[in-house]
């Protein structure tokens, strides 16, 4: 299949997963932006329900006041496409043709477990029929996918133990614990791990993760991780309407060293009231995906006679 194909096939993929909102509510905050600017639309300013993004340029011209201590709360919006959905893998470590040698330092048996995996996107990519992504199958991103993958808006909620961090994409949550508890040995995994977190200074909130299952992918050119993987998540409050994200992977099995997977990626402050819009998987529609396009039925033997 060439790549020009394949990209193809991705885009009909994702207009079948991600039912149920309308092509200007999908789109990426710098796609929203645009067509708001070409047409003169403001709904971003106004639309109470599904709230597009507003326009690239708008945080541009943002004057910002100074960070609030101890607060990464709030709506974010993560630059979606190619920015935060990072289609060609994690976004500090891209699998295209312009990074050809810049890969992340695997192990013997991290390459291995690479091989075993077969994306849709990137150099190393395979038909659709033959891909074996889990998120293809509705299964949850997991951490550090979330961040690594279809990372778009997400809202951040803080109380007095807890850091809460709702995403977009599949409608996906997660709890940071903040109460002081150590993280679990040898607990059953989760798709998102566990986590806990603190503040290591006024402004940057450092949360790590462990135990999460080994099923999941790290992004979406299908980097694994075993089941020793650690993760660090270091959020930095720049000022009030910039947030920083950086993500390290620690996985000695699979690769020989740490390695920042996002490097102060950064996220603008949305509206208070900003009204996130779905972005959910449907199984049914994947499965009438497969049915037509990816995995079409073979032909009967009745077909195979009327040649």
């Amino acid at each position: 299949m060439s790549k020009r194909l394949a990209i193809f096939t991705i885009a009909i993929v994702a207009a079948f997963m991600w039912s149920g909102v309308s092509r200007a509510q999908t789109a990426s905050p710098g796609q929203s932006g645009q067509a708001a600017t070409q047409t003169g639309d403001d709904k971003w300013k106004t639309e109470k329900w599904n709230t597009p993004s507003p326009p690239e340029p708008y945080w541009e011209k943002i004057k910002s006041a100074p960070a609030p201590k101890h607060d990464i709360s709030g709506t974010w919006d993560a630059g979606g496409v190619p920015q935060g959905v990072q289609p060609n893998g994690a976004y500090e470590y891209p699998d295209d043709p312009e990074h050809v040698g810049h890969d992340v330092p695997y192990s013997a048996s991290g390459k291995e477990a690479r091989l075993k995996n077969k994306p849709g996107t990137g150099m190393g990519q395979f038909p659709v029929a033959e891909v074996n992504d889990p998120v293809d199958y509705c299964d949850p991103a997991g951490m550090p996918r979330n961040d690594l993958f279809e990372l778009r808006t997400l809202e951040i909620l803080q109380k007095a133990d807890q850091v809460v961090i709702l995403n977009q994409n599949n409608d996906a949550w997660r709890i940071i614990w903040t109460d002081g508890r150590k993280l679990p040995e040898d607990a059953a995994p989760r798709w998102n791990g566990y986590a806990v977190g603190k503040w290591v200074d006024d402004y940057t909130f450092v949360a790590n993760y462990v135990g999460m299952d080994p099923r999941t992918w790290l992004d979406n050119v299908g980097r694994p991780h075993s089941d020793a993987l650690k993760v660090e998540e270091r959020w930095h409050r720049v000022n009030s309407d910039t947030l920083e994200l950086s993500v390290t992977i620690d996985d000695p099995k699979f690769y020989t060293q740490p390695w920042k997977a996002m490097d102060r990626f950064v996220l603008h402050r949305l509206p208070d009231s900003y009204d996130i819009s779905e972005r959910i998987c449907s199984a049914t529609e994947m499965a009438e995906y497969n049915k037509v396009v990816g995995k079409p039925v073979d032909p009967t033997p009745a077909d195979n006679t009327k040649k």
